[in-house]
């Protein structure tokens, strides 16, 4: 049968259901609806091919399995309806453990009941939105009716998947093997390279325990909602663009998110940049705020790095100064701010001279409160501690960023969906979808799912 042949067998089919008036997206799906039992049928017969050549091995240890049955039944969920296929499965001697060889040749978990691309759509559909909002909006992209139980499940999985992969990166990082294999998926890096790392962090709301709030409470015990996402993103300075209308971009980056800690943290964030070339960029600048346990970080993993503290948040500190002197936002406060601010900007030691000037504030203004010159003694520490990380100037020459606004965009880009109204993680919980949600961003979601591998 030609293709024309079955074009016509379709149109014949499809044209029989229409009504009298019908849109172009009735003809889609009427087309949907009357062709897919038929590839249905055409899936079935290929997976009960595959399934039948697949060798009878230990997908572990490779070694023969002792059959249980040659023809156990399993029946899955695809794109195009219910799929049953028959398989062997048996038991491997050597690792204790049962296998259906097929099924991992396949793409198949053994207790998933959907086929890799409804595994794929439904962790896709609920990285945008909670399952239980999502169930109606896959059935009309799908065609497929998929529960919201299902839809959760699904995207647990694949978080659990995405988990593991991102623990085997970790450990990778701890071992020369590991580091050689990381840095060999780098691209090449033109000449000259400047690799920007910068790091942020902000709050997911869990909730554990639930029902024991108030039993916990009087045993005296603290009931924490509130806890730190750590968060990189990695990039390169040619990578970075503006559109036609003046918005700058980033052409491409690297994302790290975790709630695992700073240690944890601190190995995903390494093993991200060793595969954007960190060892092989020229230079590498770490752009934060400043916490002290982001410099540490970058002490400790990127000895030879450049530091530099955001040019905002140094700004805020001079502006919420002078509000302390002067009042917030009057005419003497942006009087008295206005030449700081330029220093910091068009002096090479721009730092150095703000922390003279308050200095000799400090020291020979008495008409301060005691509360003020305490203000300012506190802006000269915070100065001198990050001083070597304020030359501004040097890094608007070289076409460097002075701003941290893509680790603020990364995490605003984060907490549009973790951070939805009334919405409670378990720590659990967001760990892996965290995972999950940096592997789509950092685009190796053909790990998870090597069908659309492009």
């Amino acid at each position: 049968m030609s293709e024309d042949d079955v074009a016509n067998w379709l149109y014949d089919k499809a044209a029989a259901t229409l009504a009298d008036t019908h849109t172009m997206g009735d003809l889609e799906q009427a087309i949907d609806r009357q062709s897919r039992e038929v590839r249905r049928k055409v899936l079935e017969r290929l997976t009960q091919a595959a399934a039948s050549r697949e060798a009878f091995d230990c997908p572990k240890c490779n070694r023969s399995l002792n059959v249980v049955d040659h023809h156990r039944q399993r029946t899955v969920k695809s794109s195009f309806g219910a799929v049953r296929f028959t398989r062997s499965y048996g038991c491997c001697t050597s690792c204790q453990e049962h296998f259906a060889p097929a099924d991992s040749a396949l793409g198949l978990h053994e207790r998933a009941p959907a086929s890799p691309r409804v595994q794929e759509r439904c962790a896709l559909t609920v990285l945008r939105a909670p399952a239980g909002q999502s169930e109606d909006d896959f059935r009309r992209l799908s065609g497929l009716k998929v529960s919201a139980s299902m839809l959760h499940c699904e995207a647990r999985r694949q978080g659990e998947r995405a988990l593991k992969l991102r623990e085997a990166d970790e450990q990778r990082t701890q071992n020369l093997k590991g580091l050689a294999e990381l840095a060999a998926q780098a691209p090449t890096l033109p000449k000259h390279t400047t690799l920007v790392i910068e790091i942020d962090a902000w709050n997911i709301r869990e909730r554990d325990n639930w029902g024991e709030t108030q039993d916990l409470l009087k045993a005296g015990e603290e009931i924490g909602r509130w806890h730190w996402v750590y968060t990189g993103t990695v990039f390169r300075l040619d990578q970075r663009s503006t559109t036609e209308s003046g918005r700058p971009i980033i052409a491409d980056r690297g994302y790290v998110a975790t709630r695992a800690g700073i240690d944890g943290f601190q190995r995903q964030l390494y093993a991200e940049a060793l595969q954007r070339g960190l060892l092989a960029a020229e230079t590498v600048l770490i752009l934060a705020d400043g916490a002290i346990w982001i410099w540490n970080l970058a002490d400790d993993r990127f000895k030879d790095a450049k530091q530099r503290v955001d040019l905002y948040h140094v700004q805020e500190h001079l502006w919420k100064l002078a509000g302390e002197l002067y009042g917030n936002g009057t005419p003497e406060a942006h009087a008295w701010v206005r030449p700081y601010l330029q220093w910091l900007e068009k002096r090479k030691d721009g730092a150095l001279d703000v922390i003279h000037s308050l200095e000799e504030l400090h020291e020979n203004i008495v008409e301060f409160s005691k509360k003020q010159r305490k203000a300012i003694a506190g802006e000269v520490e915070y100065f001198k501690e990050h001083k070597d990380r304020m030359d501004y100037k040097t890094g608007k020459a070289l076409g460097q960023p002075v701003g941290s606004g893509a680790i603020e965009s990364t995490c605003s880009q984060y907490q549009r969906r973790f951070k939805l109204t009334g919405q409670f993680w378990t720590l659990a919980g967001d760990e892996a979808f965290l995972a999950l949600a940096t592997l789509h961003r950092n685009g190796r979601w053909c790990r998870l799912f090597p069908h659309d591998a492009r």
